[in-house]
């Protein structure tokens, strides 16, 4: 028995020892030890736990910055980079820089196997065959195809606010919900239905609120996925011990099913969807490509709402709040109009010959992007030079989009400020460096590939909904509640949609 505890103990001293000799060796690593951080961070993943516990990553990251530098060690194998000239280096087309583990959280299950879409997938490879496969459907030249959709859904939102009489609304769910029945009838000419309902359908969006949350927490920790909801096992002993639960991603896969299988059935003529456009009807193979054509129907439903929507409450409140350039706006919109240059519906190429529109719409995505989390990419074998520091391959780099929108030698000195004219009177050199510097949607071959779906909504909704309504702050509080996780997302905003005469 004694020698059972002393072989035990000695054991349980070597992994205590193992343990202890791993996190010195990655603490002082050759390359990460000179990146200044806070101390704790050289030892443990917890103090980047904790940011996004508390749900105040953005102005962590950019304390954090303002004491260390451009170069910051957030963790043991992790560090944050606020230096613009980086960007490239990064996340350019030619960059060596893979996605890191923390992005294998996020695949949902389809058919008893994760299903890695174009934002999840790490292979650069893969990612080519999923992105070349879809890049037309998201190009510019196939914008108006899609604008009859979105037309539908504000016309919808539209009679809501009337409806509404001036009374209070909550901005946030209404325009959640305007965005995920615009991509979902997009995607496969059909609303989901949540303008009509006027609630949560399939519970969609409590559910992508608990997906962002636990990408985030877990994306810290990936090795833990595999034994919680990247378990098979796990998640169907969680849906037997909770039978009521939804599943939304279940649901949604047998909404995009259902719709794939009554296309095939009508063969309707003249559809512009994204379904339409993927379906090959002379596809010999096409049983076996139906889990394909789930992977790019469902990515887009899921990562086209919560940004859309982020971006679309951004531009509301930073003009409720900012009655100088509402007015100025509001006014460009009303000549507009007063020209005969605005059709019943705003059009997309309508939107664009509204200057200030289009500088109102950039300056708050630029103050407020969706996204709130560094984005993660692995140091190459080879190494790489970030700053003053030689990074060994491994480490865990990642740029923050806010802290990069409001690099002051980019942006100027009032990054702080909701100033849209920056976008119109600055020269042609400052304006092409802060072009190229903007990351709201990313950079490189890996930037989001959704933009300009994105940008074709916010560019009809926004000025449709000031052409028709004046908005007027209405919340408890002055200013709106933010919360970073993956996404930057807020809360409090309520506000009345006042008709105009």
């Amino acid at each position: 028995m004694l020698s059972f505890l002393g072989s035990f103990a000695l054991a349980l001293f070597s992994l205590f020892a193992f343990l202890a000799l791993r996190t010195l060796y990655t603490a002082f690593r050759a390359g990460i030890r000179q990146v200044p951080g806070p101390w704790l961070a050289k030892f443990t993943i917890f103090y980047r736990i904790s940011m996004v516990t508390k749900g105040k990553g953005v102005q962590e990251y950019r304390q954090l910055h303002e004491e260390f530098g451009d170069v910051v060690r957030v963790g043991p194998s992790h560090v944050s980079v606020n230096d613009p000239h980086a960007i490239q280096q990064i996340y350019g087309i030619s960059s060596k820089f893979r996605k890191s583990d923390f992005y294998s959280v996020s695949p949902p299950f389809y058919e008893g196997k994760p299903l890695d879409n174009m934002f999840t997938v790490r292979d650069f490879k893969q990612h080519r065959l999923l992105r070349s496969a879809t890049t037309q459907v998201y190009s510019m030249t196939n914008l108006r195809n899609y604008e009859p959709h979105v037309d539908e859904c504000t016309r919808i939102f539209i009679e809501l606010m009337k409806k509404k009489q001036g009374k209070p609304v909550d901005v946030v769910t209404y325009v959640h919900w305007y965005a995920f029945d615009v991509i979902a009838s997009i995607t496969f000419q059909k609303r989901l239905g949540f303008l009509d309902n006027e609630g949560d359908v399939l519970g969609m969006v409590s559910t992508r609120t608990f997906s962002a949350k636990y990408f985030a927490f877990i994306g810290q920790v990936p090795w833990l996925h595999q034994y919680l909801l990247g378990n098979r096992r796990m998640v169907l002993l969680m849906k037997k011990m909770f039978p009521n639960t939804p599943d939304p991603h279940g649901t949604l896969f047998a909404t995009i099913s259902e719709q794939i299988d009554q296309y095939d059935r009508e063969e309707r003529q003249g559809r512009t969807d994204f379904l339409q456009q993927l379906r090959r009807k002379d596809d010999p193979d096409r049983l076996n490509h139906k889990r394909d054509l789930m992977n790019h129907l469902s990515n887009n439903i899921l990562a086209g709402s919560d940004t859309t929507a982020i971006a679309i409450r951004a531009i509301f409140y930073f003009l409720v709040k900012t009655p100088q350039v509402y007015a100025r706006l509001r006014e460009e919109i009303d000549q507009a109009e007063r020209d005969g240059k605005l059709s019943e519906l705003v059009t997309y190429e309508e939107s664009q010959t509204l200057r200030y529109l289009q500088a109102v719409i950039k300056e708050a995505m630029r103050l407020h992007p969706s996204i709130a989390f560094p984005l993660e990419r692995v140091v190459p074998q080879e190494g790489a030079r970030i700053g003053n520091y030689s990074l060994p391959h491994g480490t865990v780099v990642g740029v923050l989009p806010p802290l990069i929108n409001r690099n002051k030698a980019v942006f100027g000195d009032d990054v702080d400020t909701f100033r849209p004219e920056r976008w119109i009177n600055a020269d042609p050199e400052h304006l092409k460096t802060m072009e190229r510097f903007y990351t709201t949607f990313g950079h490189g071959s890996r930037g989001c590939i959704g933009k300009n779906i994105a940008l074709l909504e916010i560019c009809k909704f926004v000025p449709e909904v000031l052409r028709r309504f004046d908005l007027e702050w209405a919340s408890p509080s002055d200013t709106w509640t933010l919360t970073a996780g993956w996404f930057w997302r807020q809360k409090d905003i309520t506000m009345l949609f006042n008709p105009r005469d």
